[in-house]
């Protein structure tokens, strides 16, 4: 199976105060998939899959499990660092028929980071991270790993921007997994050609785009 990463609609913020400390708690909820509905990356994912995987993520999230925190962007790998981790989930469900998540910011310096982007008025989005093979656009065999927290963009798929590969709409990714579960070399494809990049590549890509974003923000 290969690593996928998909992204939902926009999230919400919202600052929960404890009245006998006086501090804040962010905390990022809303639709976090959409089963049934062709996504951003062009798949589909069947309610059923949701079904069985929002069921087994609650002994994930009363455990403690790593998997039950959220790192930043896309890391291409598909265990969960957990001094990379700027959330932790406290609640996932299946909403008529969407799936619904909420989770809360941490408090260290990546996390930090987002609370201030936030409190400016940047708007954020979750993408899911697993395994799985698509068939003709379907999903199948899929396994939630976690969630990841991804800027909000305009683009028509938020990976063209994050990503700052290649040019054009996205309308694939492969990845190559090897027998430890890392990525080799990941296959990104727009609409004129497919291009193959090392590990090493993606991940300069993605951190340099977000250091971007970052150094934008401050400036504007």
């Amino acid at each position: 199976m290969k690593l996928m990463y998909d992204v939902a609609d926009e999230i919400i913020s919202e600052q929960e105060v404890n009245e006998s400390t006086n501090s804040k708690k962010y905390v990022i909820k809303g639709i976090f998939s959409s089963p049934g509905q062709k996504n951003k990356n062009g798949r589909i994912y069947p309610k059923k899959i949701w079904e069985k995987e929002v069921e087994k993520y609650q002994d994930v999230i009363k455990s403690g499990s790593s998997n039950s925190l959220l790192e930043l962007d896309h890391p291409p790998r598909q265990n969960v660092d957990m001094m990379e981790a700027v959330a932790k989930m406290r609640k996932l469900w299946i909403d008529n028929n969407y799936v619904m998540g909420e989770a809360v910011l941490l408090d260290n310096p990546k996390a930090n980071q987002l609370k201030t982007l936030i409190d400016n008025g940047i708007k954020m989005a979750v993408s899911s991270r697993g395994v799985g093979r698509v068939n003709n656009g379907l999903v199948e065999d899929f396994k939630l790993i976690t969630f990841d927290i991804i800027p909000n963009q305009a683009q028509s798929d938020i990976n063209a921007e994050m990503m700052g590969i290649t040019e054009g709409i996205l309308t694939g990714k492969e990845f190559e997994v090897n027998e430890n579960g890392d990525i080799r070399e990941v296959e990104i494809c727009n609409e004129k050609t497919c291009d193959v990049f090392k590990t090493e590549e993606v991940r300069e890509g993605v951190l340099t785009k977000f250091e971007e974003f970052l150094t934008n923000l401050v400036n504007s």
